[in-house]
């Protein structure tokens, strides 16, 4: 189970033991005349003797990680299976070592002025920062210190927790690899809020669901198990709420909020993404997020009128073209008792109703009537406007003219 939230005295103990370390990630290499000996010792593991080869492993143990290169060497080339056996006995110990004395040159650059080599680190602070690639160039939306700062502690946090480092480790891994630890850990994390043997569960924490959510964005949330078990972890987790604010551990929340957004694809789970982009009030991702629901093969009637709701709401005309190419769709959104007659509302009506209201138009131009008609309410719903099914016809052909005169 991913224990991402840390006690305490955990970590002032960890950073203790790391403010003695070498800030310097080049501080890490390893003396050649470390390596040479360290390869003469792994040749002595496959000796005709005995004693020999208890001699040379018990020698490679204490070296710790400056035997490292060469016990994988022994693993993976060497061709005596005495040789790559007691070297894969040995290699655990030195990763782990390893990979301990890069995380305390890593926590002892306080001030964020190496490049360390970590699994999973150079991910994180691309995700925070908000950076992409464009014609061999890296831009970053964000730059401030206090962002950096941020993604530091998360990812000190994400590693740190059981189960932290193997996640973080698949995240430089295959992709399919990934997907499917975070399924596994989407599926623990819900049976620790609903435990199967009863009694009270426990709602996941803020960093345990970021750093699933880290990664589910890094995989695209390929392979990922029943989208519905995640969301409800997700809504109880108090997620939304840290992800609100100004300080840097907020920003850097949200530009993870974001990035799971915006690789959501399953439309269950694309609605509630959506739902909690609103609720975060992060409007551009639920616009991003609401457009591309609109467009999603399969996705019921019902979800995109919650998406051309959202699209109302923040009033978002850039995504005008994604709602006019449904205009005329006959997929069923609602059916229901309009001014006393049973009539289907279609995905074609709220696009024509969501298009006239972000172009400043009056509905009854197209026919369209208003459940709610005057009501003080000015908000959107699945089930508010339809248009009579012998007047969708007229109605698409007066927006077609109407969009020729203003291109």
């Amino acid at each position: 189970m991913l224990r991402v939230c840390l006690a305490s005295a955990a970590l002032v103990g960890l950073v203790s033991a790391a403010s003695a370390a070498n800030p310097d990630p080049k501080s890490l290499v390893v003396p050649q005349e470390e390596l040479s000996k360290a390869r003469e010792l792994v040749q002595k593991l496959g000796s005709d003797t005995y004693g020999d080869r208890e001699t040379a492993e018990r020698a490679l143990a204490e070296m710790g990680r400056s035997a490292r290169a060469a016990l994988l060497d022994g693993v993976n080339l060497d061709a005596d299976p005495e040789v790559r056996a007691r070297a894969a006995r040995l290699l655990p110990k030195a990763n782990a070592l390893e990979m301990k004395a890069r995380l305390d040159t890593f926590l002892a650059d306080t001030a964020g002025k190496y490049d360390h080599d970590l699994p999973g680190w150079h991910k994180l602070r691309a995700m925070v920062r908000g950076e992409w690639k464009i014609m061999g160039w890296t831009l970053r939306a964000r730059t401030d210190e206090a962002t950096d700062r941020a993604a530091r502690e998360l990812f000190i946090e994400f590693f740190q927790a059981p189960g932290g480092r193997t996640l973080m480790t698949a995240v430089d891994g295959p992709r399919d690899d990934l997907a499917n630890l975070v399924a596994t850990l989407k599926q623990e994390l819900y049976n620790m809020r609903f435990p199967r043997t009863g009694g009270a569960g426990r709602a996941a924490t803020v960093g345990e669901v970021a750093a699933v959510m880290f990664a589910d964005a890094l995989s695209g949330g390929k392979g990922a198990s029943r989208t519905n078990v995640f969301t409800t972890v997700l809504s109880t987790s108090g997620f939304t709420q840290a992800s609100q604010g100004t300080d840097g551990r907020a920003v850097a929340m949200r530009a993870i909020l974001s990035a799971w957004i915006d690789t959501r694809t399953d439309p269950y789970e694309m609605y509630s993404a959506m739902n909690m982009a609103s609720s975060a009030q992060n409007d551009p991702a639920a616009g991003r997020l609401a457009a591309r629901l609109l467009g999603t093969a399969g996705a019921p009637g019902i979800y995109r009128g919650y998406a051309f709701a959202a699209l109302i709401r923040i009033n978002s005309k850039e995504h005008l073209p994604a709602i006019e190419k449904l205009i005329g769709d006959e997929t069923m959104v609602t059916r229901m008792a309009i001014n006393g007659k049973l009539q289907t509302i279609t995905v074609g009506d709220m696009a024509l109703a969501a298009a006239a209201m972000l172009t400043g138009q009056k509905l009854e131009t197209y026919h369209i009537e208003d459940r709610l008609k005057g009501s003080a309410s000015t908000t959107m719903t699945y089930n508010r406007y339809s248009i009579p099914e012998d007047k969708r016809k007229e109605a698409a052909a007066k927006w077609k003219e109407w969009r020729e005169k203003n291109p």
